[in-house]
């Protein structure tokens, strides 16, 4: 099979396969050269991770919990811990099964293991094959913030099965949609014209919203600058998730709620005109995100002083001037953070 697209890193190049029904034919499409680990959640197991599994001539199942209350060190560890007593060695391979939380953890657990085995993403949800299994960024939370603790490993490859997608919760898809709108905005106008007029199909928004991702990781491997442009309505979001306990909302409600925060932020600046930032809250709202649990917006001011991407004594922030382009500003203040939380 021909991969959709490959995407060539400064330290790595990876194939990304796109297409129907290949969670049965992920062992054909990659070549380890040792032990097969496939790694995956309690409750994904049977869903995928056997099917995943059986398509090696012999891999191992690992498992570990779902939820943002498991995307920790300790988890990390106890992945590390299996993978030791199951005798994986520098040329074993880990093929995660999952959804961000698990590409996340289990992925980062793999990047440190012996300094770092093949590693291979097959995401299961939409937000991770639209975002988190794309460029090679791995990350666990810590309490005082999302995504701390982390490492940049590129894959040794991404096999999305987007036959899949159709089977997933509502609500789950939409978090993903919210994160695949994000790169209309800040990378392809036809992107976000396919979600203002609706009628898509998720295959082929899945390959607009990575091509998006991938043109920008090429370009910036490890978020020196381009590469920050994807954190557009993630600071709030973060801010809303860690205020929340990460309970309560999906990731990607959160980023649809902090893009429309940073839209009143850019508006104020006059770098966004009233008309766009209205254009875009009104695509997002027509896909009805949650409304926000009850929060201490103190809290999520608070959280977001932790936000990876500051440098300094600089906030740094992402604001759109139009549908198709932001830009990256590293001096916004806590009072325009403030005013953006209190405009969701």
């Amino acid at each position: 099979m021909t991969p959709f697209l490959t995407i060539h890193q400064a330290s790595a190049s990876y194939p990304v396969f796109v297409g129907a029904n290949l969670l049965g034919q992920v062992g054909s499409l990659v070549r380890p050269k040792g032990k097969v680990f496939v790694i995956t959640s309690t409750a994904l197991r049977e869903r995928f991770g056997e099917t995943v599994a059986a398509s090696f001539p012999a891999a191992e199942l690992l498992t570990i919990g779902e939820g943002e209350k498991h995307k920790t060190v300790d988890t990390a560890n106890e992945v590390i811990t299996q993978l030791l007593d199951r005798g994986a060695k520098r040329d074993s391979m880990a093929v995660v099964v999952g959804g961000g939380m698990i590409g996340d953890t289990a992925g980062f657990a793999a990047s440190i293991f012996l300094r770092g085995i093949d590693l291979v993403h097959v995401p299961t949800t939409l937000l991770a094959q639209v975002d988190s299994s794309i460029g090679g960024k791995l990350a666990v939370n810590h309490p005082k913030g999302k995504n701390l603790i982390g490492s940049f490993f590129p894959p040794r490859a991404v096999i999305s099965d987007t036959s899949i997608l159709d089977t997933l919760p509502p609500r789950e898809r939409l978090s993903g949609m919210y994160e695949a709108l994000k790169g209309g905005v800040i990378g392809d106008p036809s992107l976000f014209d396919m979600f203002e007029a609706g009628g898509f199909s998720l295959d082929e928004m899945v390959r607009k919203a990575i091509h998006v991702k991938a043109e920008i990781v090429s370009a910036d491997e490890k978020e020196a600058d381009l590469r920050r442009l994807l954190n557009y309505g993630h600071t709030i979001a973060h801010g809303i998730e860690a205020a929340l306990h990460y309970e309560g909302i999906t990731h990607g409600e959160a980023v649809a709620w902090g893009m429309i925060g940073a839209n009143a932020i850019a508006v104020r600046r006059g770098l966004l005109s009233q008309d766009e930032a209205s254009r875009i809250e009104r695509v997002i709202l027509a896909y009805e995100p949650s409304p926000l649990p009850a929060l201490d917006r103190a809290e999520v001011l608070a959280a977001t002083e932790h936000d990876k991407k500051n440098t300094g004594s600089a906030r740094v922030m992402v604001f759109p001037k139009r549908v198709g382009y932001c830009v990256v500003v590293s001096d916004v203040t806590e009072e325009e953070i403030a005013y953006g939380i209190a405009a969701i």
